[in-house]
């Protein structure tokens, strides 16, 4: 059995490196070294380049006919943890205060766990030391890595949790400090249901005022938009039919945008025909038609020219409506796992690309840092609400413990509930350790970039603050479940 100090040390090596590249980015960030739009340029050559070429050069040398077999508890357990974070996020959200703009958004949080560069930099230092075999085991470990990341990005993107999102901003919702309202457990979702179908008692709205008044404003801006919309929608539609983006966070961004901007051309086209008398040197003399009835007949000629399109859709527009959902699973990860694992079982292609040219591992050899990098520079643009009582502190620190401290108890016991029935082989250490490992990761930083985009104001203070402490606390529980995993293997 190894020394308690040697599990210490071995839980805390690969994490000290990996905080360091972190505080790097920090500090590039803070110096104004690595802006927003360098960060955005290097993520994009991480998740569509360095990922899946790092995915490539270890899957296929990784994978045989005799390991192919623990994809299905590697896919048992990942759907698991994501079930249970969900759950533990829901209990949470209806028992803790949470802020009203927030209550779907601490339930995604709790269940979606980065499981991309992070432990895919932890796993490739253990596994290089004993009682892994540093020959195979690091290439094996990255391979079971990559099956987390398939099915988080079934969840979050195929599924629907990033789209759920959209729903702490919806209409009416109150935000910022009118979202602040404390409530009580039957004013939540789950107890108002309970309380009028339950307990047959009238569920009252604490936010009804709020809502109200917020629903008021926004129908002045949505009369006078609603026409403009509509036009400036259709072609924009009939667009994204015809060219369907796989790239789920351009969608998404490209949605968002247009839900931000409709309204804008319409301020802009009245305000020239206001000042038109006090300009008439820049304004042509022909008087034009009244605003209203041009835009008017613009929307009838519109609708009349598309109502054959839009009322009897070509078939390709059917096949591509219909199979659209999909979509969220072609990404250049999910890609180069279908490329690779039959290449990776099919001996004969197999030899094409094993120890012949190391293009695909010079490549991905850039993920792991770049990614950290990346890490570190978000964190130095987080912006923490103050003053801190305004924070859910009981809600933080019951999801920090959720995700960090509960679960990976569970995921401990559940692997070695595996192994002990023979689902999972005693001898496959690096399956093992990957299962535990990735049971106690915190919230993925892909719900910032996409709660900011849902965001009206791009504000998602709150979400940083959770974000914030389960990243320090990870430095201290990634460390004993990583020693916890040794000692059992």
């Amino acid at each position: 059995m190894p020394s308690a100090a040697f599990l210490i040390y071995s839980g805390i090596m690969p994490l000290i490196k990996t905080f360091i590249t972190i505080i790097a980015g920090y500090v590039l960030a803070k110096m104004g070294m690595f802006p927003p739009a360098a960060s955005r340029g290097a993520s994009q050559v991480s998740m569509n380049v360095a990922l899946p070429a790092l995915l490539f050069a270890n899957v296929v040398p990784a994978f045989t006919p005799s390991n192919i077999s623990a994809l299905g508890p590697l896919f048992l357990i990942a759907f698991t943890y994501q079930g249970i974070g969900f759950l533990s996020g829901l209990l949470i959200r209806e028992f803790c205060y949470v802020p009203r703009d927030f209550w779907q958004g601490i339930i995604v949080m709790t269940g979606m766990s980065n499981w991309g560069n992070l432990p895919n930099a932890v796993v490739l230092s253990v596994t290089q030391q004993a009682p892994f075999n540093p020959e195979t085991d690091p290439a094996l470990g990255v391979s079971y890595v990559s099956i987390f990341i398939v099915s988080y990005h079934i969840v979050f993107w195929m599924l629907g949790a990033a789209h759920s999102l959209s729903w702490d901003y919806r209409p009416g919702i109150p935000q910022g400090e009118a979202a602040e309202v404390r409530v009580t457990w039957k004013e939540k979702p789950l107890g108002s249901f309970v309380t009028r179908h339950v307990l047959h008692q009238p569920a009252t709205n604490p936010f009804s005022a709020v809502e109200k008044r917020m629903s008021e404003k926004e129908k002045g801006l949505s009369a006078e938009s609603a026409v403009q919309s509509d036009v400036v929608r259709l072609p924009e539609l009939s667009e994204d039919v015809g060219r369907p983006n796989p790239d789920p966070d351009v969608q998404l961004a490209r949605r968002t945008s247009r839900l931000s901007t409709t309204a804008a051309p319409v301020q802009q086209q009245r305000r020239p025909s206001v000042s038109a008398s006090s300009a008439p040197d820049t304004v042509p003399p022909v008087p034009p038609p009244t605003p209203a009835h041009s835009i008017r007949n613009f929307d009838t000629q519109s609708i009349g020219q598309r109502s054959e399109t839009l009322n009897f859709p070509s078939l390709p527009q059917k096949i591509v409506r219909v199979f659209r959902p999909l979509g969220a699973l072609v990404t250049p990860v999910t890609c180069t796992l279908a490329v690779s694992l039959p290449i990776a079982l099919i001996q004969p292609l197999k030899a094409l690309f094993v120890d012949v040219s190391a293009t695909a591992s010079f490549m991905g050899g850039i993920c792991v840092p770049l990614a950290l990098v990346l890490l570190g520079a978000s964190f130095a643009r987080v912006k923490v609400p103050r003053p801190l009582s305004r924070l859910p502190v009981t809600a933080m620190f019951l999801t920090t413990m959720a995700k960090m401290v509960m679960l990976p108890i569970i995921g401990v016991l559940l692997v070695q509930a595996m192994t002990k029935a023979g689902f999972v082989h005693k001898d496959e250490k690096a399956l093992r350790f990957v299962m535990m490992f990735l049971s106690g990761t915190p919230t993925a930083v892909n719900q910032l970039i996409v709660a900011s985009l849902y965001s009206p104001d791009g504000n998602v203070d709150t979400l940083s603050a959770f974000l914030l402490v389960q990243y320090i606390f990870m430095f201290f529980s990634s460390s004993a479940l990583t020693a916890v995993a040794l000692l059992l293997l």
